[in-house]
């Protein structure tokens, strides 16, 4: 018994006592080998030295593969901590075995020793002498009798051993399969926890009803601020000078338009389901569940086989298709020739196709092979993974290994987690190969795509698929012949990619080719073909040759392979190409392969890499100035007169962008981090350029290495190197281009190009100068805008650049050039109809001779244009075609039919934005392809129509140039704006307009042609015959606003040419030929007036002491401005004086604000204040009320630099809070919301500290606040902190003035004393040594968060003559004598009030509200409850109480943690990660006696919790799923 004993603790210290990752038993050194000892890691899991080398890292660092806490090690992993109990438990069973083994010699030594037997004995009888015969039978039958005696026992013995063991080894046998079973259930529970996380993609389905909900809170939120203005306004009527009373109105007054809100989200469903498919799991359930009989050993292996996920048209599917493992292969593999890190097998061994395996013998059988559906559908999972951009799934890394290049466009890789597939693969054709049944006979024939074996190198044979087979004494390939009369074959190896060619000599017999093929009977060729081919096909993703005329260069293959060698690299895959793909491999601490090629110049991006469901940013085009306005303007860049670029000036945001750019560009750490490795065309970038960094579009590849970019500020090209080039942020977007191309007008060069003389002498004028800009003509984007030049001087007219260059005999002027070229016109003059028509629209039939003009051209009279509306899509997007072009319009057609009526479909490439002629409907028509499809059919905009049509490629033919254009006018109604406070039109405004418009009849009146689209004025006809403006149409249905604007310069200009065209005769300005366009007036715009104003004097500073002021404002940087009694009274006498200054209004002029402070402001209540100008912003200016801080941006033309009651000075005063340091060197913007809610329009007590030396400066102040201090309240709330070069807080704590009382003559003699300022408490000393000590639970915060009471009082070493229950009993007795809380630091002790009546003893821990009374958050420090009191319910802790230690100490539980996937969706507000369930669990395992130990001190004190049963009281929590194990 001994000997079993022994035989099985060594079995138990094998199979028990083994390394959880690799499962090796533990052993110990012994003589030179070093032995595989347990050691333990930082997080307590205990690892093999084998294990724990492979998992080292560069760094030194240890990563747990089962809770992924590092741990680093100082030398090697030897040197890490061993755990004794398992080396005691290995050493214990030795040595028992080896006793064992003593034993059994012993008893094989004694049983040798055996007296001899009774035949010896009878035959030496014999020889002394032979005795009686009965008595030799009597002795003989007593021996028999005793024999049979011991026979029957051996029997009895052994007839219940063996039943006893069949009973043992039948419990045994089941209660490891109930453990496979069990761990099965896990595995399918940690399953369908990981499907449960997955589905983050119903998410998505209900993002457009989130926007709406948000779209809905917003208008609550803006409708309840707008109810609260009106409440205000309504109870103090004086508030509505500071505030938008129509704005307000209009808010409350807007309907809830229901039908605009998307209710389609309560209805949504995702179409997922989950199916289980029972018969792969009954076949993956025989394979993997059994139980087999070797020869050798009899094994027991249970394999679970996790489940792939995989999601087809909204079916969820589970395939079981991974394969299990030996149960004796190293999950770590050792380190061959190739240098792959050591942590990619770890990957390998955690994806989903591998296999857990439960091993309870030491061998095991190969497993089946996997079948090829199987393995076409892992394939198909893993690309459909990869090609779901939208699925918000945490990256799945895939390792692979390049097994054969032959360029970047074509090479085979093979992924690692397949690795151990391929040696079962290459053991089972390995075993085939070594028998006879492979070997070819003379009857054998070898046909062309058939599998055979090959023997490659080292004794491996490896499968192929023939390619080409050649005959001997034949030149021609074959498709079949004998095997004996193969000469030569080309094979391809399906595991690797790459082939290769065999030759085989003629011997006369089959034993060259037996020594280098093999072939497949029947029954292997079946199962070699369940194995997919491990090599897969790939190809890099938009990638071409550097040289598309030469191909691939063999550079190109060779640096592919030097780079990604033998070792494991990340695949990212985007897509298919057939039987490709379409890939990019990355290396950890390189670029993508893709780039890394095009930085070596040995390949070039197709197309630009864009990003799924992304579109790379451009730059908005420059803004282009109206039509003849003036506007000042730098000219940036001149290549020619009719080439050049000027900077508006009036934009003056560019100077602040610019300065952000040099700002993030000329960082230390921002060349690596906006390095750009591949530029595409048109992208955005910043260069440098003189030394500055601007804003760049690259727009041509010149080759090595080099870029052409567009500077689109300036205007200048230049060719950098991609090393110069940097990633731009979208923040720089913001602005337009600033550069405007721009050619002059009406000036032409007198040869066909310009002369150098003539560009020197243009930059001369203009380049780097201000000068002033006047558009003169509408052109496309793709055109530059004639503009006028004139330079800006003393007088008032300054000269035309043209004209300076006409004079000087370098340029002619266009109108002279057209008169000389003109033809004088014959034409017959007709009389006009007499009709009651505007003369402006009369059409008279174009002649036959008349040039076909492809594209419209917009009239010089814009009232009252007759129009055809031909699409709508809302009120700001209207296509109308001019009557006055039908004439145009219907050549085109004729012209069209005339071409391609009788033409056939011709094969073409069609791609988006190539125009073409489409036949729809039967009729010939100009349109621009959109979008085409993979089906035929494309999706075309017909160019005169402006709506979208779906034509079959058959339907199209290509267009001319000369008959590209459009008679179509896209344009905007003018005057209204959407209702409902939205910025876009709803889809109701759009039904409706779209309704009454689309193809209807219409007067239009263009109001900015320059716009786009074109501002204008739409009138239809009702059913009376009355034009009716459509845009009151829409204001009186409630669909739209109207919107006020002033009318422009540019409507004025065109109304009085339209008028002067009215007046003129019809005959005579129809027999006159064509005139120019009349040449703007002088220009009469006189300089800025300069003007030069002093600032107000400086407000009058009250005494150093207590004063009542008045907060009138609060500036953003955190000033104060208060004002006195007095002030407040001296304001109101000066605004009544204001207003006898200024009776009427000022004439307004043109001024130039750089020399003016002081000035003159007209408010939003129509009343004169005296202002500060600070800051000029375009067309405002921004101001300071000098009377009381205010700061706002005014119109200019509600301010005038003047200076009104200079005898009086500034009324509001500057203020800053004494001792405090703002955090972040600066006030923040929610610290200054703080001080407005508490301070502005109140009157407070301000305590004056000291007067600057400027007196414009801010004067150092405290303010009290409900007898609080402002300082301590903004230093509460963090934003900002004490300044250190104050001794104490006190020295500057501003306390409230004493009041004036009467002096009394009281004598003090005898009264106590002062009580002294009590500290903070002792804290609970509890015991560290680790060991039990009974504790009880007074709070809990969280399910690991409790406060401890330790019951057992000697073991914290207190000894009090009083206890504290008796001390707070006398307290309460005489609670009245105790005086209220003055006093709120934080920390503070106290005595509090609890729920039953009871004063505690507390702590205090912060406000918790100010206002309308101040409300404080305390701790009871004796129980660990926090609760939120008044002042008057807080008293002052008595001097009897402070020296009793805290009663109940904050300490965490360790050992367990919350769940990782909870599906309990009532939470802990203040710990959203645990649930309430697992609270109130919690609170039932705390109940009854307890015992603590002390894990650990720092940073946190942590103690372990056990039950009176001695186990760990949060076991039950993790075994109900609520929590896991730390």
């Amino acid at each position: 018994m001994k000997q079993e004993a022994a035989v099985v603790l060594w079995k138990m210290s094998e199979t028990a006592v083994a390394c959880n990752i690799c499962g090796s038993s533990y052993t110990l050194p012994e003589d030179e080998a070093g032995g595989n000892l347990p050691h333990v890691l930082l997080c307590s899991h205990i690892f093999c030295s084998t294990c724990l080398r492979a998992l080292q890292s560069p760094q030194n660092l240890i990563t747990c593969p089962e809770c992924q806490m590092d741990t680093r090690i100082e030398e090697e992993v030897d040197g890490l901590e061993v755990d004794s109990r398992i080396i005691g438990l290995i050493y214990t069973a030795r040595m028992n075995t080896k006793k064992g083994r003593h034993s059994g010699d012993r008893c094989k030594s004694q049983r040798f020793k055996s007296p001899p037997s009774s035949a010896a004995v009878h035959t030496q009888e014999n020889a002394e002498g032979r005795p009686d015969v009965v008595k030799v039978l009597d002795e003989a039958l007593g021996k028999a009798t005793e024999n049979l005696s011991q026979l029957d026992k051996l029997h009895k013995t052994l007839s219940s051993g063996i039943h006893a063991q069949l009973r043992k080894e039948r419990t045994r046998i089941i209660r490891e399969i109930d453990e496979a079973v069990d761990k099965a259930k896990s595995t399918l529970q940690k399953r369908r926890s990981t499907l449960v996380s997955k589905l983050s993609d119903v998410d998505l389905l209900f993002t457009d009803g989130r926007k709406e909900c948000k779209r809905i809170e917003e208008r609550i939120k803006e409708l309840q601020t707008a109810i609260q203005k009106a409440r205000h306004v309504r109870q103090v009527p004086s508030l509505e000078t500071y505030c938008n009373l129509d704005k307000i109105l209009e808010t409350l007054h807007i309907p809830v338009d229901a039908e605009s809100y998307d209710m389609s989200s309560m209805s949504l469903h995702s179409g997922l389901r989950c199916s289980l498919q029972m018969d792969s799991l009954v076949d993956s359930l025989r394979n993997c569940l059994k139980i087999t009989d070797d020869s050798d050993d009899c094994i027991l292996e249970v394999t679970v086989e996790p489940f792939q996920h995989v999601v087809k048209s909204g079916v969820e599917v589970w395939d079981s298709s991974s394969q299990s493992v030996r149960g004796n292969a190293d999950p770590i593999p050792k380190k061959k020739n190739t240098r792959r890190p050591s942590f990619i097998e770890e990957i390998v061994e955690d994806t989903d196709t591998s296999s857990e395996i439960v091993e309870i013998a030491h061998s095991s059988p190969g497993p089946e092979p996997r079948r090829n559906e199987r393995h076409k559908a892992l394939r198909r999972h893993r690309r459909q993974h990869f090609d779901r951009p939208l699925t918000p799934q945490p990256k799945l890394v895939h390792y692979v290994m390049a097994t054969h290049i032959v360029n970047p466009g074509h090479f085979y890789v093979r992924y690692m987690m397949e690795q151990k597939s391929g040696q079962k693969l290459t053991k089972k054709v390995n075993e085939f190969c070594s028998g006879d049944s492979s070997l070819f006979t003379f009857s054998d024939e070898i046909k062309t795509g058939s599998m055979l074996f090959i023997y490659w190198k080292e004794d491996m044979w490896c499968r192929v698929t023939v390619t080409e087979l050649f005959q001997k004494e034949c030149f021609q390939s074959v498709t079949k012949c004998r095997a004996s009369d193969v000469s030569r074959l080309c094979v391809y190896f399906q595991d690797f990619g790459f082939s290769k060619g065999v030759s085989i000599p003629s011997d006369g017999n089959l034993t060259v080719l037996n020594e280098c093929l093999r072939r497949p009977d029947a029954a292997t060729l079946a199962e070699m073909n369940g194995w997919a081919p491990l090599a897969i096909k790939c190809s890099l993703k938009d990638i071409i040759p550097a040289d598309l005329l030469r191909g691939w260069s063999l550079e190109a293959a060779d640096e592919m392979r030097s780079l990604l060698g033998s070792e494991a690299v990340e695949m990212q895959v985007f897509g298919e190409d057939g039987d490709t793909l379409l890939v990019d491999l990355k290396k950890t601490p390189m670029v993508s392969l893709r780039e890394h090629l095009v930085f070596m110049e040995l390949a070039r991006f197709y197309s630009p890499i864009v990003v799924p469901g992304s579109a790379p940013l451009l730059f908005y085009p420059s803004v282009r100035p109206a039509l003849n306005v003036e506007g000042n303007a730098m000219v940036s860049h001149v290549n020619t007169p009719s080439d050049f670029y000027v900077q508006l000036v009036e934009n003056m945001e560019y100077l602040l962008l610019h300065s952000k750019l040099q700002d993030c560009y000329n960082r230390p750490q921002a060349h690596s981090e906006f390095q750009v490795y591949c530029p595409s065309l048109s992208q955005a970038c910043v260069a440098c350029y003189d030394q500055e960094w601007c804003r760049v579009q690259v727009i041509g590849f010149p080759g090595g290495r080099m870029v052409e970019v567009r500077y689109v500020d300036f205007g200048y090209r230049k060719t950098l190197s991609v090393k110069d080039l940097r990633q731009i942020k979208d923040e720089f977007f913001a602005l337009p281009e600033m550069a405007l191309w721009c050619s002059l007008n009406d000036v032409v060069s007198p040869q066909e190009k310009w002369s150098d003389e003539a560009c020197v002498v243009f930059k001369e004028l203009v380049e780097h100068k201000l000068i002033t800009v006047v558009a003169k003509k509408l052109v496309p984007g793709t055109r530059p805008v004639p503009v006028c030049l004139y330079e800006i001087g003393d007088d008032c007219t300054g000269a035309s650049i043209g004209e300076i260059l006409v004079r000087n005999g370098l340029a002619v002027s266009s109108k002279q050039s057209q008169i000389k070229d003109a033809q004088p016109l014959e034409m017959t003059v007709w009389d006009p109809p007499f009709e009651d028509e505007p003369l402006s629209v009369v059409l008279t039939p174009p002649p036959a001779s008349e040039e076909l003009k492809p594209s419209l051209i917009l009239p010089t009279c814009v009232k009252d244009i007759k129009v055809r509306v031909t699409h709508v899509t809302s009120p700001g997007n209207i296509y109308v075609q001019l009557l006055q072009f039908d004439s145009q319009l219907k050549r085109i057609h004729d012209t069209l039919k005339g071409l391609f009526s009788k033409s056939e479909p011709q094969e073409m490439l069609w791609e988006a934005e190539m125009f073409c002629a489409a036949n729809n409907t039967g009729v010939w028509e100009r349109g621009k392809v959109c979008s085409v499809s993979t089906n035929g059919v494309v999706e075309v905009l017909r160019c005169d129509f402006g709506n979208k049509v779906n034509l079959h490629v058959n339907n199209l033919r290509p267009l001319s140039p000369d008959l590209i254009g459009s008679f179509l006018l896209e344009c905007n109604l003018s005057g209204v704006r959407p209702a409902g406070g939205r910025s876009t039109w709803t889809a109701t405004a759009c039904d409706f307009i779209s309704h009454y418009l689309t193809g209807a009849m219409a007067v239009m009146t263009i109001k900015d042609p320059s716009a786009m689209p074109v501002l204008v004025s739409l009138f239809c006809s009702n059913r009376a015959g009355q034009n009716v403006s459509f845009a009151d149409f829409l204001i009186s249905e409630g669909l739209a606003l109207k919107e006020r604007k002033a009318a422009s310069i540019f409507e004025t200009v065109f109304s009085e040419q339209c008028v002067l065209s009215e007046k003129i005769p019809e005959p005579q300005r129809i027999t006159s030929p064509p005139q120019t366009p009349p040449t703007p007036t002088p220009r009469i715009n006189p300089p800025p007036e300069r003007v030069q104003t002093h600032s107000y004097p400086p407000p009058e500073l009250p005494p150093c002491g207590h004063t009542l002021m008045s907060i009138s404002a609060i500036s953003e940087q955190g000033v104060i401005y208060a004002m006195t009694h007095q002030a407040v009274c001296e304001f109101d006498r000066l605004r009544e004086r204001l207003q006898q200054h200024i009776k009427t209004l000022p004439r307004q002029k043109n001024y130039n604000w750089k020399g003016v402070l002081g000035c003159a402001v007209m408010g939003t209540d129509m009343f004169w204040y005296r202002g500060q100008v600070q800051e000029v912003i375009g067309g405002h200016v921004k101001v300071q009320y000098v009377d009381q801080g205010l700061v706002e941006s005014i119109p200019v033309c509600h301010v005038y630099p003047m200076v009104l009651c200079e005898d009086v000075p500034q009324l509001c005063v500057p203020c800053q809070i004494n001792g405090v340091i703002p955090i972040g060197k600066g006030w923040q913007w929610d610290a200054v919301v703080l001080m407005k809610e508490l301070l502005l329009g109140r009157s407070v007590n301000v305590h004056i500290i000291e007067h600057p030396e400027d007196p414009c400066s801010c004067v150092k102040v405290e303010i009290m606040v409900d007898g609080m201090a402002l300082s301590k309240i903004m230093v509460h709330h963090q934003y900002a902190s004490f300044d250190p070069a104050i001794g104490s807080q006190e020295d500057y704590v501003v306390k409230p003035p004493v009041p004036d009382l009467d002096d009394w003559d009281l004598n003090t003699v005898g009264l106590e004393e002062p009580q002294p300022v009590l500290g903070v408490y002792k804290e609970l000393q509890i015991p560290k040594v680790r060991k039990h000590f009974p504790v009880k639970v007074k709070h809990i915060r969280a399910p690991n968060e409790v406060f401890l009471c330790v019951l057992d009082k000697t073991l914290c070493e207190q000894e009090q003559e009083e206890s504290l229950e008796e001390a707070l009993e006398c307290v309460n007795e005489n609670i009245e004598n105790l005086s209220l809380l003055t006093d709120f630091p934080i920390e503070c002790p106290c005595v509090a009030e609890y729920s039953d009546g009871k004063y505690y003893r507390a702590k205090l821990l912060g406000f918790s509200q100010l206002t309308p009374s101040v409300k404080l958050l305390v701790r009871h420090v004796d129980f660990g409850s926090d609760d939120i009191l008044p002042t008057q319910k807080l008293r002052q802790l008595p001097a009897s109480l402070h020296h009793f230690p805290c009663a109940a100490v904050y300490v965490k539980l360790a050992g367990f943690k919350p769940t990782n996937v909870c599906l309990e969706s009532e939470r802990i507000p203040y710990r959203p990660e645990w649930s309430m369930r697992a609270m109130m669990e919690m609170i039932d395992l705390l109940n009854g006696e307890l015992t603590a130990v002390v894990t650990a001190t720092e940073p946190q004190l942590t103690v372990l919790l056990y039950n009176a049963e001695g186990t760990l009281v949060h076991r039950p929590l993790v075994e109900k799923g609520l929590a896991d194990y730390a």
